[in-house]
């Protein structure tokens, strides 16, 4: 193999090892997986400068209302909660931003340890972004 090759494929590889790296730190920094406690939880993360209410609701795959809490979210704060039960395949989370935006996140699958995260004002075209994370 001629030596230029051999650069290149050196250069390569080396770019793979520092992609990996970057793609891991940033996926533990936001994901939170290394929380222990945070199965079956939720993140209400307010990006913005002013207070937002953020209603949450659950339903089962029969429709049925089975968790309906509101929370007042400050500037700049997060508030982390937990629902009391395993979301299950069917689920449906239903998120409302100052009763006026609704987004729903859809449980695909049955996971035991789904995490949502529920971003406010943090891109200036969509003021309510809704992700899931299934460790």
């Amino acid at each position: 193999m001629s030596r230029k090759k051999i650069q290149i494929t050196f250069v390569i590889i080396c770019l793979l090892l520092v992609s990996i790296i970057i793609f891991t730190s940033f996926v533990k920094h936001y994901s939170l997986f290394d929380k222990k406690e945070s199965g079956n939880s939720f993140f209400i993360i307010n990006w913005g400068n002013k207070s937002h209410e953020i209603t949450v609701e659950v339903f089962n795959s029969k429709k049925t209302s089975i968790f309906n809490e509101s929370y007042i979210s400050d500037p700049k704060k997060d508030i982390e909660s937990q629902f009391p039960f395993r979301l299950e395949s069917g689920t449906y989370i239903e998120v409302t931003l100052d009763n006026n935006i609704t987004k729903t996140q859809i449980i695909s699958e049955d996971a035991s340890d789904v995490v949502l995260y529920i971003d406010i004002d943090r891109y200036p075209d969509d003021l309510l972004v809704l992700g899931i994370a299934i460790p």
